[in-house]
């Protein structure tokens, strides 16, 4: 989906009752304030319901998302909260709003919300609990009204416990958990998401409408998919730039394993070649 595009319960993909318990349950809490705690392995499309829970919330505001994994503890506080000028070396002469105040009247996405320093997770909790924002350096208590979904691939429970996420913030951002099955839970969906993704791809090609050989679907549906959705929409989009003709066969289906395995005999060097056939011809002379 692309980045300004609404996205709908619609848009998810599956008719195995557990996706469409989760739609169900999901559309139901969209229209609260209650933090949403997006659970599920990579892949699994966590970003996707945190987009449209917010689009179904009818929300003024904009959905801002934010990856906690992804910037040092100073940077990503100043990316949430904001900074007054001057608050530090190298910061902008006029501050900068968080994305907490950006976010007013909307949704805010904090992915990957374990990888989140305990100092920062003691300001993610006093701003929940008092809905209000402190900017980096200032002392202006701003208030804010946005609605905060979070989400992690990881064990949070097993996380409290080893004491690398706060217990208090737990409870507080637990209240509404989604917990999204990994593909392989949901085979009987594989068929209908690769057909699904096969139209999408078929359309930004140019290409005529794009089918599956059985063998091909077959292949598909035996794959354990560690990816999930998100690989098998990539060996979706290799094997249709692969394939010469308008159907995808067994042969263009390939998993990181092959094509790894495939590289490797590519780049064994000339010598270990030498070798084989000396070693053919010596084996061929004991005879």
């Amino acid at each position: 989906d692309l980045p300004n595009q609404k996205v709908r319960f619609g848009d998810i993909i599956g008719r195995t009752s557990e996706i469409v318990n989760l739609v169900d349950f999901a559309g139901k809490i969209a229209g609260t304030d209650m933090i949403v705690s997006l659970r599920g392995a990579t892949g699994t499309g966590k970003d996707l319901f945190a987009k449209a829970i917010h689009t179904a919330s009818d929300r003024p505001g904009p959905f801002v998302p934010i990856c906690c994994a992804s910037l040092p503890e100073q940077l990503l506080e100043s990316e949430l909260f904001g900074y007054v000028g001057g608050a530090f070396t190298g910061c902008r002469k006029e501050g900068k709003a968080g994305l907490f105040e950006i976010a007013r009247d909307g949704t805010v996405l904090l992915d990957e919300i374990t990888e989140m320093p305990l100092n920062s997770q003691a300001k993610i909790l006093r701003l929940i609990q008092e809905k209000r924002v402190r900017r980096i350096g200032g002392s202006e208590e701003i208030p804010i009204n946005s609605r905060i979904i979070t989400a992690t691939n990881r064990n949070l429970e097993q996380l409290v416990d080893e004491k690398q996420f706060r217990q208090d913030l737990y409870y507080r951002i637990n209240v509404l958990p989604i917990h999204i099955p990994p593909l392989q839970e949901r085979v009987a969906d594989i068929p209908l998401l690769a057909n699904h993704f096969l139209f999408q791809l078929g359309q930004e090609m140019g290409r005529d409408v794009l089918t599956f050989t059985p063998a091909a679907m077959n292949k598909l549906c035996r794959h354990d998919w560690p990816g999930n959705v998100r690989e098998l929409k990539n060996v979706l989009s290799r094997a249709a730039i692969l394939t010469d003709c308008e159907t995808i066969d067994v042969g263009v289906i390939l998993f990181s394993h092959e094509i790894n395995r495939n590289n490797q005999r590519k780049e064994r060097p000339v010598q270990d070649k030498q070798n084989e056939s000396l070693s053919l011809k010596t084996q061929v002379a004991a005879y």
